[in-house]
């Protein structure tokens, strides 16, 4: 009696687990355990993003994301733009391009670079970059 006793109770277990197992299986979709890293540029008509760059570095005591971003002057006229950088994760940052001169402009062609940090402690899992014309 105790052997069939043990032998039902195992069987049950067993059953228990292959269910679970199962159904845990059946409800993962293919995208389940992967990262999207979502990317996303939204620039005023007479610029252009030449080169966007992010790295470690210490910032403030502290390791922190950085952004290095060109942006390049394609209209026809000299121009001020505003750059806008925003992580999912909540942090952002910016400026102006060129930040000073006088007249704070970009000539036709030509293409101006900054650094920007950001107060986040690890790789983006994406980021949306604006840039607006002044």
């Amino acid at each position: 009696m105790k052997r069939c006793r043990f032998v039902i109770i195992v069987g049950v277990v067993i059953l228990l687990f292959g269910g679970m197992t199962f159904l845990g299986c059946a409800t993962l979709s293919p995208e389940a355990g992967k990262t999207k890293e979502a990317i996303t540029y939204e620039v005023c008509p007479s610029a252009e993003i030449t080169k966007v760059d992010y790295f470690m570095k210490k910032y403030k005591g502290a390791p922190r994301l950085h952004f290095t971003v060109a942006i390049k002057n394609i209209s026809k006229e000299p121009k001020r733009y505003r750059l806008q950088i925003f992580l999912p994760e909540g942090p952002s940052s910016g400026g102006f391009y060129p930040r000073k001169g006088k007249p704070p402009v970009i000539k036709p062609g030509q293409e101006h670079s900054r650094t920007f940090p950001m107060y986040f402690s690890g790789p983006p899992t994406g980021f949306t970059m604006v840039v607006k014309e002044l």
